[in-house]
């Protein structure tokens, strides 16, 4: 089987490395490329291999992914709590998303790429469309994993929470995550994995955002990316398990990422180190270290 890969994206590395063990030929190819002879195209943006039956993620997947309102609508249609939020093109519409459902808040950009958060009243949105999104005080940040394979059973991975910079894994399942995360897969028709970035409050599990495919942040899961592509392929998936107490840490240089003695450094779209431990009192001395050793980093900059 011939797979084409996205060339443009970060995370086109990460599959990359997942199709080694499955003995996947695959190419990384500019969006302009001769399509022909390939069985599979992976994509990051539904810009990329537009209207093509073998693209993946799928239409419905690849165009919620690009655009956090569709996200937000779509949690909403299927009953998924997620914090109040609304389409902001003006400050009049600031404003009254702010009288109905307060501060502070954030204001995100649609692509979730850059957000702001907004904790006094007088602010006024930059021209364009954005989303308002109301700041909860959660107890914690979650990421949850889940891989649909071709039947439609779903295959859960270890949670993980953020400490920090870290996502620190395992951590417990939410109550009633599994279920929102099959309504979720349901309803995107995706076949494959999904990363959904979660808050807790109350015991109650708000969803955020998703990506469906793997990024960075779900390498503390070493399993994840090639469950991903065996569902993708109709291959059977294994049970995604976590050998030992993990994390992921974004470090602020690749200097950095190389000089902790502990930790398995790799670049993406910037340094990743990835660390384990026996047990979860050494996984959080570690990360504490990692932590010091980049802050550390950021004041010599200064």
């Amino acid at each position: 089987m011939r797979i084409a890969l996205d060339l443009l994206s970060p995370w086109a590395r990460i599959l990359e490395w997942a199709a080694l063990p499955l003995g996947l030929e695959v190419e990384r190819v500019p969006p302009d490329a001769d399509l022909s002879g390939y069985d599979l195209l992976l994509r990051f943006s539904p810009e990329v291999f537009e209207g093509d039956e073998r693209a993946h993620p799928g239409r419905r997947a690849i165009e919620a992914y690009a655009d956090l309102l569709i996200q937000k609508r779509l949690f909403r249609a299927l009953g998924i709590p997620t914090p109040p939020f609304g389409r902001v093109t003006n400050p009049a519409e600031w404003e009254a998303m702010v009288r109905v459902n307060g501060l502070p808040a954030w204001l995100k950009d649609r692509k979730g790429r850059r957000a702001e958060r907004v904790d006094a009243p007088g602010f006024e949105p930059p021209p364009g469309s954005f989303l308002y999104e109301r700041a909860l005080p959660f107890e914690a940040e979650l990421l949850l994993l889940a891989v649909r394979d071709a039947r439609g059973g779903v295959h859960l991975g270890p949670a993980a929470r953020r400490e920090g910079k870290a996502w620190r894994a395992p951590a417990p399942l939410p109550e009633k995550a599994d279920r929102h995360l099959a309504h979720l897969l349901g309803a995107l028709s995706h076949t494959g994995g999904l990363e959904v970035r979660a808050g807790l409050l109350g015991g109650e599990v708000y969803f955020l955002d998703f990506a469906p495919f793997p990024t960075a942040r779900s390498l503390y899961l070493p399993a994840f990316p090639e469950a991903h592509l065996r569902a993708v392929l109709g291959h059977a998936v294994p049970e995604l398990l976590l050998s030992r107490p993990a994390a992921l840490f974004a470090a602020s240089s690749r200097e950095a990422a190389l000089r902790f003695p502990y930790a398995h450094p790799f670049v993406l779209d910037r340094p990743y180190v990835r660390v384990e431990a026996a047990d979860e009192g050494t996984l959080l001395e570690r990360i504490r270290a990692l932590q010091e050793s980049a802050s550390q980093s950021e004041s010599t900059k200064e």
